[in-house]
């Protein structure tokens, strides 16, 4: 059954599945920082803090991802104020995150993710049981790659920023461009775009999460919580999630998705799919209290 509003018992069901469980996995996508204000669709405000990117044809975040900048400077430009609202502001509704880290701290879990803005880690999560898919902001990499090191990202974005022309989003002094300290190359966010992605950083993450999904799919009661994922990219959270609940016959599973609840394939009373934004509509994202508390919410609520 999907469900497309809350009722109490709705709500109940929810808090009541998850306080029963043993073990948690999260399984969040772009849809889940959405919530919190970082829509990677969205292009009103977009347009507003960076106007001069509509002439070259980036109308919202999403649309820099893979885009061809006419310059590096711009390139540069833009990630480093991108990094400064997304991976070192203060994010405008982080409540989604805040209420289901309160809902689930009784558990043994894990976050896997394919968000790179850090927000489980920066909003009070075990940054020792979170594997970002992904990648993460948080590192720079060569773009060849001549090396699979990673260097942190916030020493390149502090030089940027007082560079950067905001009339014409160029940098004033185009010598702060990163360039690769190894090899003296051009340097990319290290977040998967291409066959250049540099993903041992993540092997650990990995491993440990492999061994946690074992005991937790032969040890006890497993709920698999999946926010925001959707068909972009389907195999890195969504199928995965699905996956899990055909392997494991034990387990439940809470899917909150506005646009894509249903599941493929029949999981009967196993699965509590609710058509709606973790915030609590099936709306636009407004920053309204979040779904998963025990009071009733107000009606309506990137790959990087």
């Amino acid at each position: 059954m999907i469900h497309t509003d809350l009722s109490p018992e709705l709500i109940q069901t929810l808090v009541s599945r998850i306080r029963d469980a043993e073990y948690i996995l999260i399984g969040a996508g772009a849809g889940l920082s959405a919530d919190t204000g970082y829509d990677y669709l969205e292009s009103a405000e977009f347009l507003k803090r960076y106007p001069y990117l509509e002439r070259v044809g980036v109308h919202c975040r999403y649309h820099s991802i893979g885009f061809e900048w006419p310059t590096k400077s711009m390139e540069w430009a833009f990630y480093a104020r991108q990094l400064e609202q997304d991976l070192y502001g203060v994010p405008p509704h982080p409540e989604p995150y805040v209420h289901l880290r309160e809902l689930t701290d009784h558990a043994d879990r894990w976050v896997f993710t394919s968000n790179a803005d850090d927000l489980f880690c920066r909003l009070g999560y075990d940054p020792t049981r979170i594997w970002t898919v992904q990648g993460t902001f948080s590192n720079l990499q060569c773009l060849r790659p001549c090396c699979e090191h990673v260097w942190e990202s916030r020493p390149y974005v502090e030089r940027l920023l007082p560079c950067i022309d905001l009339n014409t989003g160029e940098l004033i002094d185009r010598s702060v461009v990163p360039l690769c300290p190894r090899c003296g190359g051009n340097m990319m966010l290290n977040v998967r775009g291409g066959s250049w992605f540099v993903e041992r950083p993540y092997a650990g993450q990995r491993a440990a999460f492999q061994e946690w999904l074992r005991k937790a799919e032969t040890a006890g009661r497993l709920v698999v919580i999946e926010i925001g994922a959707g068909f972009n990219t389907p195999s890195v959270i969504r199928w995965p999630c699905e996956i899990i609940m055909a392997k494991h016959r034990d387990a439940r599973l809470i899917r909150i998705n506005p646009h894509h609840p249903k599941t493929q394939f029949p999981m009967g009373e196993r699965a509590t799919v609710v058509a709606m934004r973790a915030s609590g509509g099936a709306g636009p994202p407004t920053g309204q209290p979040p779904m998963l508390t025990e009071s009733q919410p107000e009606p309506d609520t990137l790959k990087p």
